[in-house]
């Protein structure tokens, strides 16, 4: 006679190993989907073989995610991003558009530096439609001659100036800005990482963001901010947003960007995105920042702060005082941004202030790197 419980055993002994094998098998194939690895050998033929570059319109008109890109996060929680190993999704690598600019200002220099310091990211990518040995100024040269770590790290990108959308002629009054916001999207959906406006200062690390398949600030009651962006190459929400530009309307400033996106996409679909709704600094902020000589608490509030340079010439109304800002004004700018700046400029590129019976010499750490160091002048505030 058999033994019914040597019977049992086996079974659960079988049962056991074939569970085990396949939660391994899926816990592989889930590891790699959402890390930016060669996945060639794990992933179905139609996952890599499927344009991302735009998904088609629905029978309805409707806006449809593309399958390929649709199938690679089903699933993905955008709350709480990939938290189950810690690993993060997003190459740590940030994009600059600069198209035609050759000269680097003040600004690009101290928004430069400042996402250098928080992020040390492993490439930045300057997108431009000309050569390095075009670059020009003062601060360019700070980059190229001194500055060697930075300046390692930073990879000139050839980028055309886009003319069309989908067989649409670009404004050519906004060309630079509408084919700027075309542009980000189409480098995101490429490479990843991370994107930044030349005027957006970051004031911490963002890699708390590279867990998400699509980071971006989007405030309570406003359109979403487009000057930061964190995303995955893979991110179902920019084939979509790229879509929005089937129906071009150059003559409403930011619809295509900023407006459509929010009515087509998210109110529909908001588990697409990870929602920032403060921290990444993409609203109006331009009181505090030329206008406050004291802001509380900015640097635990916010990660990075969109700076709205091209902005200040009728929206600053110390403008006429303070026109261009570089590293001489600047020791006695007495606004929050003479603050931010003096953090990340170097001590030796700033001359002696006029006064100084209110300065001290700090040290900076960089929270990511607590061993890299960075010696500054500023000036108190009262």
């Amino acid at each position: 006679m058999r033994n019914p419980n040597k019977k049992l055993i086996v079974s659960v002994l079988v049962s056991s190993l074939i569970l085990y094998t396949s939660l391994n098998l899926f816990l592989t194939f889930y590891d790699e989907r959402w890390n930016e690895t060669d996945v060639t050998t794990l992933l179905p033929e139609y996952y890599l073989d499927s344009p991302l570059e735009s998904p088609l319109m629905g029978d309805d008109g409707e806006l449809a995610i593309t399958e390929s890109a649709d199938l690679f996060f089903y699933g993905f929680d955008n709350e709480t991003g990939r938290t189950f190993d810690g690993l993060l999704i997003v190459p740590n690598i940030i994009h600059y558009i600069r198209y035609n600019e050759t000269n680097f200002s003040f600004i690009d220099y101290v928004c430069l530096r400042s996402a250098y310091l928080a992020q040390k990211p492993d490439r930045i990518y300057l997108h431009s439609i000309v050569k390095e040995k075009h670059f020009t100024g003062v601060y360019w040269q700070w980059i190229a001659k001194s500055e060697r770590d930075l300046y390692n790290r930073i990879v000139i990108q050839p980028l055309d100036l886009p003319k069309e959308i989908f067989g649409q002629s670009l404004s050519d009054d906004w060309q630079l800005f509408y084919g700027s916001d075309i542009a980000r999207i189409q480098i995101l959906m490429e490479y990843g990482g991370i994107y930044l406006d030349n005027d957006v200062y970051v004031v911490r690390n963002l890699s708390a963001y590279r867990k998400y398949e699509i980071a971006m600030g989007w405030g309570e009651g406003e359109f979403i901010g487009n000057q930061v962006i964190i995303a995955h190459r893979r991110a179902r929400y920019l084939s979509l947003w790229l879509d929005c530009y089937r129906k071009y309307k150059p003559d409403l400033w930011y619809y295509n960007a900023g407006e459509r996106p929010i009515v087509e996409i998210l109110y529909k679909k908001p588990e697409l995105m990870h929602r920032v709704k403060v921290r990444l600094g993409v609203s109006q902020l331009m009181d505090k920042l030329y206008e406050f000589q004291d802001w509380p608490n900015w640097s635990q509030n916010y990660d990075t702060i969109h700076l709205l340079m091209n902005h200040r010439d009728y929206l600053d109304s110390h403008f006429k005082e303070y026109g261009e800002l570089n590293e001489r004004n600047i020791q006695n700018y007495p606004y929050i941004f003479g603050k931010l700046a003096r953090l990340v400029v170097p001590a030796d590129r700033l001359p002696s202030p006029s006064t100084t019976t209110n300065g001290e010499r700090i040290t900076l750490k960089n929270t990511s790197h607590p061993q890299t160091t960075h010696n500054v002048n500023i000036l108190k505030f009262s």
